[in-house]
Formats: structure tokens, sequence, C-alpha cells
């Protein structure tokens, strides 16, 4: 008798609608999937533009729409004990409205669907409530980690202990949650991957020069990538303002959304006007497919100023046989052999860049 598929539930924990690496990552891994093993239910806290694609590749998607924290204890805490009990109190009011109560919600649903496993898709310090819910319906759960998190808290370590693995997306994730008290024998490294074949450009290269008006034989450099402060893209315009001085008609590409961090884009594109770049820089917003601007970039700049968990655009540029450069640090190094399959620099370092 041919045994039953396994069911598993995966959920993206990202709590707004911004899309980033980890919701490709997810889909790559669930479309993967051998099928006559495995049947994926993908769920998400918000609406965002890949959930179409998911359904599109016949993936059951779905959204659990997600309560945002009370806040009003903050504006409070000037009072002294009163203070610090309003805080006391806003913290249970979250563990109930964000944890407790969706937990038990997320129990029933697992057992009414008879879900196997549950897979969060970024953190251990987010989704509580799915690993409540696991722990009330027995069912194994494991989690991705995808972040390198200064600090994480000792709620999250607690429900972080309850499971049965967390996958670290490179050796410097593993070591930063080594340092944070979790369980080597919970921990394995697994690198994000990637077929080469799937990146591949869809429109032709002067259909994107046309675009943004760039001009044939304009030397053309790029960075991938949300528009975030620490992802370093004003570290990028100020290096493109070094190389005007050499290749005035040099063109920067920054690819990716402009509506996450708007305090930062709007410092970014005032940092463009100080540095008279308005010609040189090009905002390009969010883009489906990103080798469609890695087949005109001469060059593909990584430049986080923090401590990178993975890079997965280092690997889309590399299948696109295109130079790259990254900031040393995070797991760069665990993908750039420097000199050889292309160069890092200090991060911040517009001047070495």
């Amino acid at each position: 008798m041919k045994p039953a598929r396994k069911r598993i539930l995966y959920c993206e924990g990202n709590m707004d609608s911004s899309v980033g690496g980890s919701h490709y990552s997810l889909f790559y891994l669930v479309e993967s999937l051998d099928k006559s093993r495995y049947e994926p239910i993908v769920v998400f806290h918000r609406e965002n533009r890949l959930i179409p694609m998911y359904r599109q590749a016949g993936l059951d998607s779905r959204v659990f729409p997600y309560r945002d924290a009370v806040r009003f204890a903050a504006r409070l805490s000037r009072f002294g004990f009163a203070g610090r009990f309003l805080q006391l109190v806003q913290n249970l009011v979250n563990i109930w409205r964000m944890v407790i109560f969706p937990g038990i919600r997320c129990a029933l649903y697992l057992r009414a669907h008879h879900v196997d496993l549950v897979h969060l898709n970024n953190t251990i310090i987010r989704n509580h409530h799915w690993m409540l819910g696991a722990m009330l319906a027995r069912v194994k759960c494991i989690s991705h980690e995808r972040g390198i998190n200064e600090h994480i808290s000792w709620f999250s370590r607690f429900f972080a202990r309850r499971l049965s693995a967390i996958i670290c997306i490179s050796g410097c994730v593993k070591d930063n949650l080594l340092k944070q008290g979790i369980a080597a024998n919970q921990l394995v490294v697994v690198h994000n991957g990637l077929d080469p074949d799937r990146v591949r450009a869809k429109v032709d290269s002067a259909e994107i020069h046309q675009r943004h008006g760039i001009e044939p034989g304009s030397p053309i450099i790029g960075i991938i990538g949300n528009i975030k402060e620490w992802k370093g893209q004003d570290v990028v315009v100020r290096a493109t303002a070094r190389l005007r001085e050499r290749w005035p008609n040099i063109r920067c590409l920054l690819v990716g959304d402009t509506e996450v961090d708007r305090v930062f884009e709007e410092r970014l594109r005032s940092l463009v006007a100080e540095k008279s770049l308005q010609d040189n820089v090009i905002f390009t917003g969010y883009q489906p497919n990103v080798a469609d601007y890695l087949n005109v970039m001469h060059v593909m700049i990584h430049a986080s100023v923090l401590p990178e968990p993975f890079g997965r655009v280092l690997l889309e540029a590399m299948a696109m046989k295109k130079p790259v450069i990254g900031a040393r640090g995070g797991a760069v190094p665990e993908i750039i052999v420097d000199g050889e399959t292309g160069l890092m620099f200090t991060p911040g370092d517009d001047a070495e860049l």
C-alpha cells in the first residue's frame, strides 16, 4: 500500500507586505519538493507580490492575518513604578494577543488539517504562535534562521529549545546562535541553494537601456536589494561619485523596493542630489526578475554595512557570469573567494570600494 503524503505547513513570517530573499528561498524550496511524497501548505501574514507566483505554481498558499503589538506603556515609562507596571501589563496583553490566543488557533488548524511538520521560514525570534501551536498539537516544528540577531530574548530561546531543528543558512548564522546560547545539536548549516539555469533575463538589455535612458557604451554598476540602511546603498552612491571623476557617463542601478525604509530612502535621494548624481544614479524600484538588470551590469556590488546572513544576489550574479564585489562580513566570505571568484572590501568604506 502506497504511504500517504506527508503534509508540511510552511510559514513565511515577514510582518509587512515587502518581498525579500526569504520569499524566493521558500518558493524554490517548496516548488522543488517531490509532490508524490510531500504535500505543502504555505501561509503568509500579509498579502504580497509573490503570492500569485506561488499559486500559479499550484502551491496551496493562504494568508493568516497577524495582529500588531499593542503599545501604550512606552509613553508612561517616566512615571516610575506605575510606568513599569503598565509595561508589564502591556507585555502580558501582547503575549496573549500575539502568542497564546493565535497559538491555540494554530494548534486547532494543525489538528484539523492533519499536518505532519511545521517549517518556519525566517527566524527563531518570530512565529512563536506557530511554535506554541505545534507544541499543543504535538506536531514536530523546525525553523530556518536567516538573520544575525545581536540579542535573542529569553522568550525566543524558550521556544527555540523546543524546536526539533534550526536550519542556519550560513556558518556565520550558526556561530551567532551558538554565542546566544542555542544548543549545537539543534543547529545544522544548509546554505541557500540556487539553480543557475533559472537565473535568466526575460527582456533584451536594449530595453532596459531604453527604459532608463542609458546611453550605449555607458559603464553600468549596480546593487540589488530592498532600499534599507543596513544594505549600504549609500556606500555605493558615494563610491559612484568617486568613479564619475574617471567615467563621467557611469550609471549606478539601485534595484529594489523603495517603500520598506522611507526615511533612509529620503536620505539616499538627498545624498544623490548633494553629489549631483541625478544623471548617474537610477532608482529602478522593485523588479520581479532581477536577472533583467543583472544582465546589463558590468559589475554587481553587495555592500551591506552589517553582517550579511547570506547574500543570495551574489549567487545570482555569479550564475550570470558577472564580476562581483562584496562587503567583507557575515557570510560573504563563505561565497566569495577574494581575488579568485570576486573581490571584497571593508564594509562601509566607499573609498576602498
